[in-house]
């Protein structure tokens, strides 16, 4: 007889399954599920999923594979790309858990073209961080914060993000583009965890220094930073990388591409997830609080920019910035703190859980 012994957070883990199923994702019975993880994944987390998905009404398909050495399109020679482009183009929720993420790959793109499934990406998700992220959080509440955060970056024509390990980069914004609000589902299309408002500066006018001090991530060599990794952007491409060790392992990965299409600003990251800690992990890592995240390389459609596919994408996390509208002098975040006037009540309410 085989008993299975508990491994810790094992009743947790159970309820914040259940929250993303039913109350994140609103899975309705007899809707057809597929969850997606590489041999990286953690599978105590697919295995809660889908059992909550079962315990839903709905019919659950987990779709297991190698853990490529890349992500996005990079992914493609590691996977089997055709099947995972026909299943996942028919199903009516993709719950991504991969490490290596299939995000901005053929079958993500494939399966926004068709519209029909509603897909979040949670890349790398573990069972600690399912808990804190989700489990533990007060999810309307944090849906109201972004809400108000997205409001006021909305009516910002002109920005500027500084930081105490040199960060110094101004910015326009298109008032046409969306702020997104990640993790309220709607309908079909991409979500994202909650715990994060992102959007699209207008490329071309991104300008000046930005610094990951925080963690990068891919390359896979690179993670949690022991040292920063400064970018030279002028109007939106990065035209030099300087740093250490690392920010040579960074430049060098860029480079490998062979396309000028990967040195282009994408997005940026508002990070307001309270349960969220600087772990390597970049799912986690660009949901802490009052952090801001920069992308490079492919962008996602739902940002109405102006940039569109790449062979890959990446990720950098900005501590304790200062983010500021320069329209009125406003600040939104102080030295990692959200201070506006309309963001304290709420930011007190999340912050004290």
């Amino acid at each position: 007889m085989v008993v299975n012994l508990p491994t810790g957070l094992d009743f947790e883990l159970a309820i914040a399954a259940r929250k993303l199923i039913e109350d994140v994702m609103r899975v309705r019975p007899g809707e057809e599920v597929v969850i997606t993880a590489d041999t990286a994944s953690d599978w105590r987390v697919v295995e809660a999923t889908a059992k909550a998905t079962e315990a839903a009404g709905a019919k659950a398909l987990v779709a297991w594979h190698a853990t490529a050495p890349g992500v996005g399109k990079a992914v493609e020679p590691y996977v089997p790309v055709k099947a995972l482009t026909e299943l996942l183009k028919v199903s009516d929720v993709w719950i991504e858990f991969n490490k290596a993420w299939l995000l901005y790959s053929t079958p993500y793109e494939e399966a926004m073209r068709v519209g029909r499934t509603r897909y979040i990406c949670l890349v790398g998700m573990d069972a600690d961080m399912m808990v804190r992220n989700i489990g533990r959080v007060d999810v309307p509440t944090l849906y109201e914060f972004q809400r108000r955060l997205a409001k006021i970056t909305r009516s910002c024509r002109r920005m500027r993000a500084t930081s105490p390990a040199g960060m110094d980069v101004t910015f326009e914004n298109d008032p046409s583009r969306p702020v997104l609000t990640e993790g309220e589902v709607s309908g079909p299309g991409e979500y994202m965890l909650f715990g994060q408002v992102d959007w699209a500066p207008v490329e071309g006018s991104i300008d000046g220094v930005i610094v990951f001090d925080g963690s990068v991530w891919p390359p896979p060599e690179l993670g949690l930073l022991r040292e920063p990794i400064k970018l030279r952007v002028k109007e939106g491409k990065v035209v030099k990388v300087e740093g250490g060790p690392e920010a040579r392992v960074f430049e060098a990965w860029l480079r490998s591409f062979n396309d000028e299409r990967m040195l282009r600003v994408a997005h940026l990251s508002y990070g307001c997830n309270p349960g969220a800690k600087l772990t390597g992990n970049i799912l986690e890592d660009e949901r802490v609080w009052g952090a801001i995240e920069w992308g490079l390389g492919a962008q996602s459609s739902t940002f109405q920019g102006s940039l569109g596919p790449a062979p890959s994408h990446t990720d950098g996390i900005c501590l304790n910035p200062t983010l500021e509208c320069l329209d009125d002098g406003t600040k939104i975040i102080e030295n990692g703190e959200y201070v506006h006037p309309e963001l304290r009540d709420l930011a007190q309410k999340l912050r004290i859980r």
